[in-house]
């Protein structure tokens, strides 16, 4: 196979302060577009008949400018400093919240839920082992900077996670990438590989290794209520655990229970547990923290570790999400690399703490809410008035923070808009990459038409989600 290496441009030893743009590998990029114009039926021909295979076996994959047919050629060594640096501001993190914890002090860190400390067990689940195990961030990737723009903890990486599957696939039989020679095996990560990795080395050692994916009942029916393809892509990552020897039962409370001999078993046939994987899309144990009250049936799951079974990831990261930037901020970030790049936080705070006048150039800000659920705005798709009454409404909560709005790194992407014509279309990408205990496992990215104020997780018109080689 072809190393990359050989004709990739090396990064300017001094980026441009203020880049606006994804740092693709250009010659990389030109080589392929190349090609694919020259075969631009084979790929589409290919493209039809990968969709069409994936939608059989029950994925249900992005079609037309939702599927991007060129990889993001991304700077491997940036890559894997974004993943250090990420892993190493959190440790910072943790640190911080856990020296709140011993003091009884959390509330004063991260001002939600008074009495969060009294009903999940903070310290233990900071100090797990589990706690820092697997993490998808969200952000901003340019060519002097990765601007991070969430943490996301837990939730959705298992939905994530299972569709690169998918893309992976795409990419290992592409006609453009077989002519080039390029080794997929090493260019493209993929992140479902090395969270089931995870899984391995936490779940109880067993001939096979029963792992329980536990969701709240309330929030699995929501769950029911989003896209059919989100079921699909759960059931696929189940499937891919049992490929690779792990035993998978999706449970809710009422379905797994703490043994008195100090085990967890399931309910139905009293078969142990080896591991506990929450699997939530959003934070219902967060939305309802009185179900896991000390002397509830529920409060066993509050711990980092149940008997001899790990917890994955414990319910004290419940914690670290959007709410815990502002701490973030303020702490010691790692240094940039060697030519000036850097890991960066945006300026990030909560509204209760500030005037509502603070806030009222809305194009500088996005009000998101902490801690509980989703709920995001921002400024430049406002109105005036609308916009006014988000920040008095935020001003009055604990659960929003304001950020500094960052426009979105450009990039054009190659689709099939109609899944026939191809088109170069003008974007704006977010990248998500999965950390694994500090090392980069890949990494998803977002993508949407060139426009100001777009927002990914409000799906804009012409959403697509793809994937990173790391060149």
């Amino acid at each position: 196979m072809k190393q990359l290496t050989s004709k990739a441009r090396t990064p300017r030893s001094t980026p441009a302060s203020g880049s606006t743009h994804l740092p693709e590998n250009w010659d990389l990029v030109k080589q392929f577009d190349r090609t694919l114009r020259r075969h631009v039926s084979e790929v589409r021909d290919y493209t039809l008949a990968f969709h069409n295979r994936w939608t059989q076996n029950g994925v249900t994959t992005m079609r037309g400018a939702g599927w991007a047919v060129r990889p993001l050629l991304l700077p491997a060594t940036r890559l894997n400093f974004i993943a250090s640096a990420f892993h190493s501001a959190l440790v910072s993190l943790r640190r911080s919240i856990s020296a709140a914890a011993s003091r009884r002090d959390l509330f004063g860190v991260l001002p939600f839920q008074p009495n969060f400390e009294d009903i999940i067990d903070v310290v233990a689940g900071l100090s797990s082992p589990a706690f820092q195990s697997h993490f998808r961030p969200d952000g901003f990737f340019f060519e002097d900077r990765f601007v991070l723009s969430e943490i996301n903890y837990g939730n959705g990486i298992m939905v994530s996670c299972a569709y690169t599957e998918a893309v992976a696939d795409y990419w290992l039989g592409h006609p453009v990438i077989k002519r080039l020679g390029w080794d997929v095996q090493r260019l493209h990560r993929r992140p479902l590989m090395g969270l089931i990795d995870v899984a391995r080395r936490f779940a109880r050692p067993a001939p096979q290794a029963t792992v329980a994916f536990f969701s709240h009942s309330e929030e699995w029916k929501s769950v029911g209520q989003l896209p059919k393809r989100v079921m699909d892509l759960f059931h696929f990552a189940r499937m891919e655990f049992e490929k690779a020897g792990l035993l998978v039962r999706f449970v809710t409370e009422d379905e797994i229970t703490p043994s008195p001999d100090n085990s967890l078993r399931f309910a139905t046939d009293g078969t142990r547990v080896d591991l506990l994987m929450f699997v939530t899309v959003g934070t219902t144990f967060m939305d309802c923290p009185d179900l896991l009250s000390p002397g509830t049936r529920l409060s066993e799951f509050a711990r980092a570790r149940i008997g001899d079974v790990w917890v994955l990831k414990p319910l004290a990261g419940l914690l670290v999400d959007k709410g815990a930037l502002p701490l973030l901020r303020t702490l010691d970030l790692p240094r940039p690399m060697a030519d000036g790049f850097r890991f960066v936080v945006p300026p990030t705070e909560f509204l209760h703490a500030q005037k509502p006048e603070r806030y009222l150039h809305r194009g500088d800000w996005v009000i998101k809410r902490a801690f509980d659920g989703k709920d995001t705005h921002i400024g430049l798709d406002r109105t005036v008035n609308r916009w006014r009454a988000l920040v008095d409404t935020a001003v009055t909560d604990h659960t929003y923070v304001a950020q500094r709005y960052v426009s979105l790194p450009r990039t054009v992407v190659p689709v099939f808009v109609d899944e026939r014509r191809l088109e170069w279309l003008p974007s704006r990408v977010e990248l998500s990459p999965f950390v694994y205990e500090g090392r980069f496992g890949g990494a998803g990215a977002r993508h949407a038409p060139d426009a100001e104020g777009v927002v990914m997780t409000d799906f804009p018109p012409g959403y697509g989600y793809s994937t990173v080689f790391s060149v």
